[in-house]
């Protein structure tokens, strides 16, 4: 029997039977919605069903699911069945907490509203809260993302953040673990490749010998860096009680968990002569709290560190470099000298083996000389 044309009569006693049922496509696709208790709003749900009278079945089945899903306090389906505007007061706080970046927070945001904001707003304006959300809800995202908003190659870093968004908002209580394990679903792509420039060690040599003479409080970040291929805000994040001494002789630095990318410690547990000296005069001659500050005394700013290192390399060797590029080089070169990898991540204070192994697994005409050297009779 063909419900459709009862249904769209209007009829008291069809739209009583099959209450929370409307026809989209007749015959095909039909959208349900019902209030998983009083006061709650509504959740919407697009089903594929050939009658209204199968689209109302599988309401219920829908309904008996979420209702097992969310056998949870009252408190907790406050949480549930919250705003998006609220829940990002709440997602800001967490992350503020963590001590991110102001730039982080502000990436957080900007991915937060363009989807909960724009895109919803425009693809999915009935969507309330996150316990209305889907695989398809995403999936739509990424379209519009790719195509609407023409950032194709921006959404591996984008479904990052919508990833690190939403498995805040679970921690948090505003959407059930069967969401975050449909974006699991979502692989996220591999990053493309960045290709550093080929800079001789005379280069290297010459361009730190202009920045010592030139900008000295920068020199002694920037080779830290070069010596232990440690990250750029982590390294200007120093203090000077973070300097374990053997009398007046630094011997290691405990690089706190709050300063790393992992927010995990890593200490540098051994330093040469060379490093000794530079950690010494970083010590010495100004009153701040900071190992390496800037010319006035404050935190050496990592931004402007960046800019500085990419100007002036520019300029003095004709080619445009970042702290990045000397932590590049220094797994590079522990890479072609087969150096033991636990001693490269000691220094360097890595956690990641999978990108540690990548630089390993390059290959160099050196390395293929030696190949052919040991198969020679």
């Amino acid at each position: 029997m063909d419900w459709t044309p009862i249904f769209e009569s209007g009829l008291e006693n069809t739209m009583a039977k099959y209450e929370g049922v409307r026809e989209r496509v007749p015959g095909k696709r039909y959208e349900v919605s019902w209030r998983p208790h009083k006061g709650a709003a509504r959740i919407f749900r697009n089903v594929e069903a050939s009658s209204i009278s199968e689209a109302y079945y599988k309401r219920q089945q829908l309904m008996a699911d979420n209702a097992k899903n969310i056998s949870v306090s009252d408190e907790d389906r406050k949480h549930l069945t919250a705003g998006f505007a609220e829940i990002w007061e709440s997602v800001e706080k967490d992350v503020t907490s963590d001590k991110r970046a102001k730039k982080t927070i502000g990436r957080y945001k900007k991915v937060y509203w363009r989807l909960f904001g724009e895109f919803r707003e425009k693809i999915y304006p009935s969507v309330d809260n996150p316990n209305q959300l889907s695989s398809a809800y995403f999936t739509r995202y990424k379209i519009y993302y790719a195509t609407d908003l023409n950032k194709q190659d921006g959404w591996r870093a984008e479904l990052i953040i919508v990833k690190a968004i939403m498995k805040r908002m679970y921690k948090l209580g505003y959407c059930g673990e069967d969401l975050i394990n449909k974006l699991k679903e979502f692989k996220t792509p591999k990053g493309n490749k960045k290709e550093f420039p080929n800079v001789s060690d005379s280069k290297i040599k010459e361009l730190f010998t202009f920045i010592k003479n030139d900008r000295p409080d920068y020199y002694r970040p920037l080779e830290f860096i070069r010596r232990t291929g440690r990250r750029r805000k982590e390294v200007t994040l120093i203090r000077k009680d973070d300097v374990i001494l053997k009398g007046l002789t630094p011997i290691a630095i405990n690089i706190r968990a709050e300063t790393t990318k992992t927010r995990q410690k890593a200490p540098l547990n051994y330093l040469d002569e060379d490093l000794t000296k530079l950690i010494q005069s970083g010590l010495s001659g100004n009153k701040t709290e900071w190992l390496f500050p800037n010319r006035v005394g404050r935190c050496c700013n990592p931004d402007k560190l960046y800019q500085y290192i990419k100007g002036v390399s520019l300029e003095k060797i004709g080619v445009e470099l970042t702290p990045h590029y000397f932590r590049h080089r220094f797994f590079t070169e522990c890479g072609k000298g087969s150096l033991p990898i636990a001693d490269v991540q000691a220094i360097s204070g890595i956690k990641d083996t999978k990108v540690l192994f990548e630089y390993y697994s390059h290959s160099t005409e050196e390395g293929q000389a030696k190949v052919l050297e040991k198969t020679r009779l």
